[in-house]
């Protein structure tokens, strides 16, 4: 063996220690585009590998720091080299390409026409990368027969420091005819497994047997003494009404009593002289007793200004700011007292979203103030006709029952509520709502 066959093979060695040695792909692209000529001459080198399974980039290229990918030469190779992989070339092997296809732009120097292909594979992974040299002189079997023997080490090393894509095994397993069946198999029968149809609407925790607190008098209301949810006893005063009007009206009445008590005192006193007098005793009489019921009348009026709670519970008033200064009518409802241990759900499911809905479906209540525990209640009554909600969404209302006695949620606080409905196979809860959208759509 000569003196420079020695060399050469010492310099492959260096060569395949240094793969072995490197510390990333980075480093690894560089010992291969750089570091392959002191065994090969070469003018330019161009390496490349997969970003995922169906893209081929040049990754790096000798004498490069970094790659311009938008630049005419990068173009030109990365479109030979895609064509080489296209081709399924799978050995190292020379070709030449017709100087005026070498033309990267206008003006620009051809480029040399001599290429080596040296494809990269791995016994374990399979293809890595490829690797592209270009030179002016021809290239010897004794060449290509190195990096014949090159290739797989970059490939191994390549393996070694490349990080599998997360689907790239999947991807793999699905080139499989018989993987395909099977999965194709089990995706068709999984749509026909059965499952539960379920909506999902807004909720609210709602007293159960209110006593709703209506107005007694067509007055304003002057004050709400308690705030919402606060505990309130029995007979406790809770709204107090403008008593203006009320104490007028009553001292008015007491004035229009005492007046015609004066006048009967009077009659009485000269009835014994006066036949006249007399016979007007029995009409004051009974103005009196007008005039008394009248007084009693304003007096219970001017009571009934002063709302007591009829039983002990807590006070529900959604907006005190919209009671306060307000005239109500009689029998308008003000506010609820409820009992904070019985309390339902109120659910409000869009039209949109509406299903066949039973009594004593599940529901899951998830709170906004407690999200990842689940409150389980059965539906008790629901609406068959739509109303407008605040947020003006026309929606269905469905009344539900917590099944745990213990821990009751406060009353007014919201969430979401998930109803079941009845089962269904798994392609027609998949594709119910796309199905009513072609429907309204195209008028089937």
């Amino acid at each position: 063996m000569s003196e420079d066959q020695l060399n050469r093979l010492s310099r492959i060695f260096t060569f395949e220690r240094k793969l072995r040695e490197a510390q990333s792909v980075v480093e690894l692209r560089y010992i291969v585009t750089n570091e392959l000529r002191s065994i090969i001459p070469y003018l330019n080198a161009f390496f490349g590998s997969w970003t995922n399974p169906n893209k081929f980039k040049i990754e790096a290229i000798s004498d490069i720091a970094v790659v311009e990918k938008t630049s005419a030469t990068t173009t030109l190779m990365q479109s030979i080299m895609s064509q080489k992989l296209k081709d399924g070339s799978q050995e190292p092997h020379s070709f030449q390409v017709d100087a005026e296809s070498l033309k990267p732009a206008k003006d620009e120097k051809t480029l040399p026409n001599k290429f080596l292909w040296i494809p990269c594979i791995s016994a374990i992974k399979g293809n890595q990368a490829a690797l592209l040299l270009v030179r002016n002189d021809e290239w010897s079997d004794q060449e290509i027969e190195y990096v014949n023997h090159l290739s797989s080490a970059i490939g191994h090393a390549m393996g070694a420091l490349h990080k599998d894509h997360p689907f790239e095994k999947f991807i793999k397993l699905l080139k499989n005819t018989f993987i395909r069946f099977m999965l194709l198999t089990a995706l068709v029968g999984s749509m026909f497994i059965p499952i539960s149809l379920s909506t999902i609407g807004s909720m609210e925790v709602v007293p159960q047997n209110p006593y709703y607190i209506n107005s007694p008098l067509g007055e304003v209301v002057e004050d709400v003494l308690v705030e919402n949810n606060d505990e309130v006893k029995f007979q406790q005063p809770i709204i107090s009404f403008e008593k203006t009007q009320l104490q007028n009206s009553y001292d008015l009445a007491l004035q229009e009593l005492a007046v015609i008590e004066t006048e009967l005192l009077q009659a009485q006193q000269s009835s014994f002289q006066s036949k006249q007098d007399k016979a007007l005793l029995a009409q004051l009489q009974r103005k009196i007793q007008i005039a008394q019921e009248k007084v009693n009348y304003q007096q219970l009026l001017l009571e009934k200004s002063n709302i007591l709670s009829p039983t002990a519970g807590v006070a529900v008033i959604k907006d005190k700011s919209l009671i306060v200064g307000k005239p109500f009518k009689v029998g308008e409802t003000i506010m609820v007292v409820a009992d904070p241990n019985q309390v339902l759900v109120e659910i409000m499911i869009p039209v949109q979203d509406s299903i066949t809905i039973k009594k004593d479906a599940n529901i899951n209540v998830f709170l906004d103030s407690d999200p990842l525990n689940v409150l389980q209640a059965k539906v008790i009554k629901f609406s068959y006709e739509p109303e407008l909600t605040p947020s003006n969404i026309l929606a269905y209302k469905v009344t539900g029952q917590l099944i745990d006695d213990t821990n009751k949620p406060r009353i007014g606080l919201r969430g979401s509520g998930k109803i079941f409905g009845e089962k269904v196979h798994l392609y027609f809860y998949l594709f119910r709502k796309p199905i009513i959208f072609l429907r309204q759509s195209l008028g089937l």
